[in-house]
C-alpha cells in the first residue's frame, strides 16, 4: 500500500520590510513545526530581489549570511493555484499548492499585499484576508474601523511627512492641543515597535516625529498613559468558532515596549512575559470579549493578535496584528513541540474558507459586447 501523498504548503517569509529578521524566526519556526507526515512544507524566501526556495531555508543559521546564490527562483501561477521554480531559462512546475501560510511582517506582505497575490493565484490562505490585513496595517485606517464598531480606543492625531516639513510650527502647536503631553510617536503602518517615542516636551515631539518619518511617512501621535500596562490576546477560528486565547503581559523595560524588548531573546520571545497575565478575571474577561467581538465583525481568519493598553481598569485596543511574531502561538500552545497541532487547524481552516469562497459565483453573462462594433473601440492613428 503506498503512503498518501503529502499536501504542499507554502510557508512565505522574509519580504522587504524592517521586520525582514523576526519575519526569517516566524518563518523557520513555522517550516519546522509543520506535521511533515501530512504537509510537505515549501519555504519560499522573499527578498528585495525576488522569491527564492530551498532546503537551505529550514536553517535559522543559513539567514545570518543569507546568500541566495544557490537557492532557486519561485514563480507563482495566477489562476492555476500552482507554484514553478526557475530552472536555468525554463520554469518548471513544483506542483499544486494545498495552503500557504504568511509569515511576513509589515510593509508588502502583512497589508494584503501577500493576501491579494495568493487570491490571484488560486491558492488558499490560513492567514487573515485582504481586507483585515490592509486596514490592521495602518493604525490610523485602524483607529476608524475600531471606533466604528465601539471599541475604545485612545485619541489620535495622524501626521504626515510632507504636511510636517511644510507646516512644522503648526503642527506641533495643534498636536500640543488636541493631544497633549506626554504622548507616544509611532509610525503608522510598521510593527514590532520601530520608530516608537515618547515625548514630554514640544521639542522631544519634534525630535520623534522626525524619528518616525524617517520610518514610515505616515505617523500616529497618540496621549501617554501613565501607569499602564500591555495586554496581548490572540484569537483563530476553527470549525466555525472563534477561539480566544488567555491574557498576557509582555514585560517592557522602560515607558514603552521595545523591539529589544520583544525579540532579545529570539525564538523564546515568550520568556519575556507574564502568562496568564495577573489581572482580574473582570478585566481579562472584558479583553477576551473586544478579541473575540473585533476578530468577527471584520471577518477575520487565521491567527491574529490584539494589543491592549489597561490603564485605572479602563481597556484600549491599541492595535491589531494580522501576522503577529510567532504567529502567536505560543498563546496557545505552552510547548513548541504542541505548534503542529495548532498549525494543522489554520491550514484546514483555511482550505476550507477557500472553498466556500470559491464556490460563489463571480461572473454574470450579458451580451453587452455583441451591440458594440470593433469602430468604438479602434485606436485612432496619427495621420503625421
Amino acid at each position: 500500500m503506498k503512503d498518501k501523498p503529502r499536501k504542499r504548503v507554502l510557508v512565505a517569509f522574509g519580504g522587504r520590510s524592517c521586520e525582514h529578521d523576526i519575519s526569517i524566526i516566524t518563518g523557520v519556526l513555522v517550516l519546522n513545526s509543520l506535521p511533515k507526515d501530512e504537509y510537505e512544507p515549501l519555504p519560499v524566501y522573499i527578498t528585495e530581489s525576488g522569491w527564492f526556495t530551498g532546503e537551505q531555508a529550514f536553517d535559522l543559521a543559513f539567514f545570518k549570511g543569507r546568500d541566495t546564490g544557490k537557492m532557486k527562483r519561485v514563480v507563482p501561477l495566477l489562476g492555476e493555484g500552482r507554484i514553478c521554480v526557475l530552472s536555468g531559462k525554463r520554469l518548471k512546475d513544483v506542483g499544486e499548492v494545498y495552503c500557504a501560510v504568511n509569515c511576513l511582517h509589515g510593509l508588502n506582505g502583512e497589508d494584503g499585499s501577500f493576501a491579494g497575490v495568493m487570491r490571484m493565484c488560486n491558492i488558499p490562505l490560513s492567514s487573515p484576508d485582504m481586507l483585515a490585513s490592509s486596514v490592521f496595517m495602518d493604525k490610523a485606517a485602524s483607529k476608524v474601523f475600531l471606533e466604528g464598531m465601539g471599541v475604545p480606543c485612545l485619541p489620535y492625531k495622524v501626521i504626515k511627512n510632507k504636511a510636517f516639513f511644510q507646516n512644522r510650527g503648526l503642527i506641533l502647536n495643534l498636536t500640543e492641543r488636541q493631544i497633549g503631553f506626554p504622548c507616544i510617536v509611532k509610525p503608522a503602518r510598521l510593527g514590532s515597535s520601530i520608530g516608537i517615542k515618547r515625548a514630554s516636551t514640544k521639542a522631544e515631539l519634534a525630535l520623534a516625529i522626525e524619528h518616525a518619518l524617517r520610518y514610515d511617512g505616515k505617523i500616529i501621535v497618540e496621549r501617554a498613559l501613565d501607569g499602564f500596562v500591555e495586554i496581548n490576546c490572540a484569537a483563530f477560528r476553527s470549525g466555525g468558532r472563534v477561539i480566544v486565547s488567555e491574557c498576557e503581559r509582555p514585560i517592557a523595560s522602560g515607558d514603552v515596549l521595545t523591539f529589544a524588548d520583544k525579540y532579545k531573546s529570539g525564538l523564546k520571545q515568550q520568556a519575556i512575559r507574564e502568562f496568564p497575565a495577573n489581572i482580574s478575571e473582570q478585566l481579562s474577561r472584558k479583553i477576551r470579549d473586544i478579541t473575540a467581538c473585533v476578530y468577527r465583525k471584520m471577518g477575520i481568519s487565521g491567527i491574529v493578535r490584539m494589543d491592549f493598553l489597561l490603564c485605572n481598569n479602563e481597556v484600549y485596543l491599541n492595535e491589531v496584528n494580522t501576522v503577529p511574531g510567532s504567529l502567536a502561538l505560543y498563546l496557545f500552545k505552552q510547548k513548541t513541540s504542541e505548534y503542529s497541532e495548532l498549525l494543522k487547524e489554520l491550514i484546514e481552516e483555511g482550505v476550507r474558507e477557500h472553498r466556500d469562497y470559491e464556490s460563489g459565483t463571480f461572473t454574470y453573462p450579458t451580451d453587452v459586447l455583441n451591440g458594440i462594433g470593433s469602430k468604438h473601440c479602434a485606436a485612432k492613428r496619427s495621420t503625421n
